[in-house]
């Protein structure tokens, strides 16, 4: 299974702090043609996400330092609509309702079903991939669109808005853009080419 040709990789954040884990998960991803990025603690998965730009993370449940419900919360301040997998072989019905009410996609038991994780994975890829560029408005339910435009449709459009919003409201100042959304260059340019954002002057 392998990513179109003339599209990036979709990329994976894999939190663990079990490095055979880890490493193991990570190998097989990479084989089906995933992109992926890996952290054993939450402060280092933020320090990833800093680096570089991803499109979903998967993370432990139970993790010292900072579990994962800690580190999914801190998350959504930062990424508020970026997809979440958790797994956990010790979670109980609370954790798992505490997980939903954060955005998590899906909950997988731990040790994981590499190909259930495929699967989930492969789900999340292939809704995005199939995602077109869409108008801004789309993140904004209406009698027309209500019920008919995908969430990951929504995410798009939300971050295109935001971005050309800001590169408005900044008179195409890259560097002013990237202080208002505290994101780094790589981050912003990423989101730029996907998107489909030009500034102004740029060449049609």
């Amino acid at each position: 299974m392998t990513s179109k040709p003339d599209a990036a990789p979709f990329c994976v954040l894999l939190v663990d702090d079990d490095h055979d884990v880890l490493g193991a998960n990570a190998r097989y991803l990479r084989i089906e043609g995933f992109e992926v990025v890996v952290a054993n603690s939450a402060d280092v998965a933020f320090e990833r996400l800093h680096e570089r730009d991803v499109d979903a993370v998967i993370t432990d449940l139970i993790m010292p330092n900072t579990p994962g419900l800690a580190f999914a919360q801190k998350l959504r301040f930062s990424h508020p609509l970026l997809p979440i997998v958790f797994f956990s072989g010790h979670a109980s019905v609370p954790d798992v309702v505490n997980a939903m009410r954060l955005g998590a996609v899906d909950f997988l038991e731990k040790p994981i079903d590499p190909e259930v994780l495929l699967k989930t994975l492969t789900d999340l890829r292939d809704r995005y991939e199939r995602t077109a560029v869409v108008e801004r408005t789309a993140f904004m339910p209406d009698e027309t669109s209500a019920g008919t435009v995908s969430f990951r449709t929504r995410v798009l459009a939300y971050e295109k808005f935001i971005i050309e919003a800001s590169l408005e409201e900044h008179e195409g100042s890259v560097a002013k853009v990237i202080d208002a959304l505290k994101i780094n260059r790589r981050t912003l340019n990423e989101k730029m080419v996907r998107l489909g954002i030009r500034r102004s002057g740029d060449s049609a």
